[in-house]
C-alpha cells in the first residue's frame, strides 16, 4: 500500500510540473498544441569529451610556426636596428662638433681645444651626449682654435678602427 501511495504521489507531482512547463511554454492553456505545431527539442552541440585535447604533431607545428616567425623578425629587425644605432651615432657626433665650434664663441679667447666636460659645463651638451650609442666618449680634436673633428669608436669601441665614426667640416663622413 505504501509503495502504491508514494508512486501516485510521483504521478501527481510529475504531472504538476509537465504542466508548469506547458503553461511557460504555450500560454495559458495546458493542452497541448497541435501537431503541426509541435517543434522537435532544440538539440544542444555535444559536449567536447574531456580526453580530447591537442596531439603532439599539433603542438610541434605551432612551435614550429613560431619559431620561423622569430625567425625572420630577428633577420629583418636586427640589421636596421644596427643601422639605426649608427645613424644615431652620426647625428650626435655632428651636434658635438657644433656644439664645440659655438664653445669658441662663448669661450674666453686663447682656451684651447674644449673637452666634453667643457661643452657640459657651458650647457651646449647635456652629460648623456659624451657617450655614443655603444658608451664609449667621443673625442674632438682641434687644430689651433678651430675644432677639426669629432670622432666615435663606433661599435668595436677601438679607435682608429675601420667602424670609427667622424665628423669634420672639411671631410663628412
Amino acid at each position: 500500500m505504501d509503495t502504491e501511495k508514494s508512486e501516485s504521489r510521483w504521478r501527481r507531482a510529475w504531472r504538476q510540473a509537465w504542466r508548469r512547463v506547458l503553461r511557460r511554454t504555450f500560454g495559458g492553456s495546458s493542452a497541448r498544441p497541435p501537431a503541426a505545431d509541435r517543434r522537435p527539442p532544440a538539440r544542444l552541440p555535444p559536449a567536447r569529451s574531456p580526453s580530447l585535447g591537442m596531439t603532439l604533431i599539433e603542438i610541434m607545428v605551432v612551435i614550429a610556426i613560431i619559431g620561423l616567425i622569430a625567425g625572420a623578425v630577428t633577420f629583418l629587425v636586427i640589421p636596421r636596428f644596427k643601422k639605426a644605432k649608427e645613424g644615431t651615432a652620426k647625428i650626435l657626433v655632428e651636434k658635438v662638433y657644433n656644439a664645440a665650434a659655438e664653445y669658441y664663441t662663448v669661450a674666453p679667447p686663447g682656451g684651447g681645444c674644449p673637452s666634453l666636460e667643457d661643452l657640459v659645463r657651458e650647457d651646449l651638451l647635456k652629460k648623456d651626449q659624451t657617450k655614443d650609442q655603444w658608451g664609449n666618449e667621443l673625442e674632438i680634436s682641434c687644430a689651433g682654435d678651430v675644432v677639426d673633428e669629432v670622432r666615435s669608436a663606433g661599435a668595436d669601441g677601438n679607435m682608429g678602427s675601420e667602424d670609427d665614426i667622424a665628423y669634420s667640416e672639411k671631410n663628412e663622413e
